[in-house]
């Protein structure tokens, strides 16, 4: 999502099967909030009711999202309950 909003191609990053289903300035819309709310630094993304207030009214003016925060995956084979593994990597990242 974030590799396309650079690109200026958000629409890239709407599901084909939706598209159709309301407004492409919503959707993006949408996304560019979500993109607020995961920036990488915490103090710079937007409260739950600013949310709410960024959604319910296309009149206010968002702000340019920064780089948001990544998560490594990694696919890891163990005959461990996902938890643990999910608990394992997380630690090995810390």
């Amino acid at each position: 999502a974030w590799s396309l909003w650079c690109e200026e191609n958000g629409t890239g990053f709407i599901d084909p099967a939706i598209k159709g289903a309301t407004s492409t300035s919503e959707m993006l819309r949408c996304m560019h909030v979500g993109l607020l709310c995961i920036q990488e630094d915490a103090a710079t993304r937007p409260t739950m009711s600013t949310v709410v207030l960024m959604l319910g009214n296309s009149s206010i003016v968002l702000p340019l999202p920064t780089q948001p925060a990544l998560m490594q995956w990694s696919v890891v084979e163990s005959n461990e309950p996902l938890s643990s593994v999910i608990e394992a990597v997380a630690f090995e990242n810390t």
